[in-house]
């Protein structure tokens, strides 16, 4: 369902998109494209993703907000989202005939089959464009997992579909490193660490603020957690916990009717003129300044 508060971005679950056989794969397990099921609200408002999603542009062309970050999608772009993704399109941004193949799963489908997490290592590119070679074989795939979900006569429907994509995220993962990074990387565990901490950041968006809340989740110290997220990804674990709050923060401006003061209670500021203060020190304007403008 969608869930829609006031207060609050609007959140898209799998079961929104639902053309599962049964009550797992409904909730877990969706291949469609944005012609059929994409919820009107992701073009209102917004939206945060609960889900891992891979989409394909077969056609048209289009911006997406990803994160608040704006890109332009066309013909063999590859679009990722990871869980607490916060997702826009607006309509008047793209042609008639925009439609993106996609296939949607949540964490808890593919961890019963797979223990690498490897598509934490895919957080850092939403976007991307692959040659025609590659698009097609992805296709050939996308239609291959649709025509298994389709099948009503498997004994096993749930884990060839499970297997199958663990299949194609690996080739997937094959094509990103040689073609999406300036050069081949290898995976290493700590891969795994990185998506337990990014789940935390996206699950918090900044409300909490100290390093040492989310070193104790962790069962890390401090200083090692802070040394070891600036070595994975360049920057500090303080870095993230702003980053993410500026984006929450951005995104409830833009689309709720929030007060300035509410949204300070929200981020556990001590009050309206802190949190004033610390957006305009990282965004340049003031909260009502930034709403006013993306009106």
């Amino acid at each position: 369902m969608i869930m829609v508060k006031r207060s609050d971005i609007p959140i898209i679950n799998i079961s929104t998109l639902n053309n599962g056989k049964t009550q797992f794969l409904r909730d877990n397990f969706v291949v469609s494209d944005t012609d059929k099921d994409l919820p009107e609200d992701v073009y209102k408002h917004p939206t945060v993703i609960n889900a891992i999603f891979f989409g394909i542009c077969v056609r048209g062309r289009g911006k997406l907000h990803i994160n608040l970050n704006e890109y332009d999608v066309e013909e063999n772009h590859v679009i990722i989202l990871i869980p607490g993704t916060i997702l826009q399109c607006n309509l008047e941004e793209v042609t008639e005939d925009f439609l993106i193949n996609y296939v949607t799963f949540s964490d808890d489908f593919i961890k019963e089959v797979d223990s690498t997490n490897i598509l934490a290592s895919l957080r850092e590119r939403a976007c991307f464009k692959l040659n025609d070679e590659c698009i097609q074989l992805l296709l050939d795939r996308y239609y291959s997992l649709q025509k298994k979900l389709d099948r009503n006569d498997y004994m096993f429907h749930k884990e060839i579909l499970q297997y199958s994509l663990l299949a194609d995220i690996y080739e997937f993962y094959s094509m990103y490193q040689m073609y999406c990074l300036p050069e081949p990387e290898k995976y290493y565990r700590e891969s795994d660490f990185q998506k337990k901490f990014f789940d935390l950041i996206y699950t918090y968006y900044g409300r909490e603020r100290k390093v040492e809340f989310y070193a104790n989740k962790l069962c890390l110290s401090p200083k090692y957690l802070s040394t070891k997220i600036k070595s994975l990804t360049n920057k500090s674990v303080n870095e993230w916990i702003t980053e993410s709050l500026i984006l929450k923060a951005k995104a409830l401006l833009k689309s709720t009717e929030m007060s300035i003061q509410e949204i300070s209670d929200y981020f556990n500021f001590s009050d309206a003129s802190a949190f004033g203060k610390f957006f305009r020190k990282n965004v340049g304007l003031t909260p009502n300044s930034y709403r006013k403008n993306t009106d």
